[in-house]
């Protein structure tokens, strides 16, 4: 079983990420996962035209696509221009999916708070508890803001709040996710509540340097790049496929 996941593209009418997209759906193409998840911050300004784009190669894709906006998106532009491949449980409100792919559930969570770079996971604590009540084959869950830190405080201050509420939830439950896979940081990151998996996927645009401790001075080395995520008998793998700069090719 084999989810790939995209996050943070940032589209933007000058940007290069629409470049590393085309490229990363090329080799999707190729690849054949079982799903593709992407998990937020799609344009960059509410860009019309990106979410087009974007759902242009999306729609070249023979496997399901599951889509959570980030807090960069415009909830209302992106429902109207993915329509034809975004699967969410409800036409207005949090924009959650909930899906079972050859034997895996995946369910994703609109955590983002509107006109706000940290997302909040309390109000929607009812809907999960919903959607995780009847599940008896292996989850995957999928937020934007991670719930829990990562280490580099510029981020942890616009993560997802009221983690630890999270946590308590999904460690009480008969059956607690494989992992909690995230986007928002712009690189990846991994951890563990116990036995459930943590991991923030890197992204399209120009990732994040590793701004340990306030360091701004390190150089970024790491390549825009995407995860994929596969499942072996309930163990939760997940690989970095990086994607070439513009440069390579000049």
């Amino acid at each position: 079983m084999l989810i790939a996941q995209i996050s943070d593209i940032h589209a933007s009418p000058d940007g290069p990420s629409l470049l590393a997209f085309e490229r990363a759906i090329d080799w999707l193409k190729a690849f054949r996962p079982d799903a593709l998840v992407l998990t937020g911050d799609l344009v960059d300004d509410g860009w019309q035209q990106g979410y087009r784009r974007i759902a242009e190669g999306l729609r070249a894709l023979n496997f399901p696509v599951y889509l959570l906006p980030g807090n960069g998106d415009d909830r209302s532009v992106m429902r109207a221009e993915l329509s034809e491949v975004g699967r969410w449980t409800g036409m207005s409100g949090p924009m959650h999916f909930r899906a079972a792919v050859n034997g895996v559930s995946l369910v994703g969570v609109d955590v983002t708070v509107p006109g706000q770079s940290y997302g909040e996971i309390r109000p929607h604590l009812p809907w999960l508890r919903n959607a995780l009540s009847d599940v008896a084959i292996p989850v995957l869950l999928f937020t934007h803001q991670p719930p829990f830190e990562v280490g580099i405080e510029v981020l942890d201050q616009v993560g997802c709040r009221n983690g630890d509420a999270l946590r308590e939830f999904l460690e009480a439950g008969t059956r607690p996710p494989l992992g909690v896979l995230c986007g928002h940081v712009h690189r990846p990151v991994s951890g563990r509540w116990g036995s459930i998996a943590l991991q923030t996927c890197g992204s399209l645009c120009p990732p994040n340097p590793l701004l340990f401790r306030g360091r701004h001075d390190l150089p970024l080395l790491d390549a825009p790049s995407f995860l994929v995520h596969e499942l072996r008998k309930d163990q939760l793998l997940s690989h970095v496929v990086s994607i070439r700069s513009i440069a390579d090719n000049v």
